[in-house]
């Protein structure tokens, strides 16, 4: 199997998506799959404003990545029913035609599983995870049927959510049946 490349879309280097993300890196790691994180997505990738701006270096880090991966893992947290801007605003980025490369073609024909860790109830994360889906598909990519969702019930007990068993094996299984493992 090629490289996976985890995109987290946290808010803050100790949120929680960009915990498990860098969790999940590890457990690949262990597990000797080869993988790449990359999360910070709010303040190294300025907004996509001309396709004909300055493609920022961690774009052009992110591409040599994705040219050689065929799986995705997006972690990203829901606010008020959608993923963050950031999150689109990166996508954005990484489909733009480049090279000899058309449109969306580091993206065709890639699978792409999605977790995301919210503050409440996670009511409103199946819509955003559909809007996500519709999105996804746009951009050439197979998007897996299944999104993991973990929500407050879930971890609001804990210091830290990679104290919290459940959590971290049902990330784990996830990630499994994603790869097919």
């Amino acid at each position: 199997m090629s490289k996976i490349f985890i995109l987290s879309a946290g808010t803050s280097p100790d949120s929680y998506n960009n915990q498990l993300a860098k969790h999940l890196s590890n457990y690949f790691d262990k597990k000797g799959l080869e993988n790449v994180l990359f999360d910070n997505l709010y303040s190294d990738i300025p907004f996509l404003l001309d396709t004909h701006d300055d493609v920022p270096e961690k774009i052009l880090e992110m591409r040599k990545s994705l040219e050689v991966s065929e799986k995705i893992i997006i972690f990203s947290p829901v606010y008020n029913g959608g993923f963050l801007a950031h999150l689109k605003n990166t996508l954005d980025w990484l489909s733009l035609a480049y090279d000899e490369n058309r449109y969306s073609a580091l993206f065709k024909e890639k699978k792409v599983a999605v977790v995301t860790t919210v503050k409440g109830a996670g009511g409103n994360a199946q819509k955003a995870f559909e809007i996500l889906s519709m999105q996804l598909s746009n951009y050439d990519l197979q998007v897996f049927e299944k999104f993991h969702l973990i929500t407050k019930s879930e971890h609001q007990n804990e210091k830290s959510i990679l104290n919290n068993r459940d959590v971290i094996e049902s990330l784990n299984s996830y990630a499994e049946e994603f790869l097919d493992l």
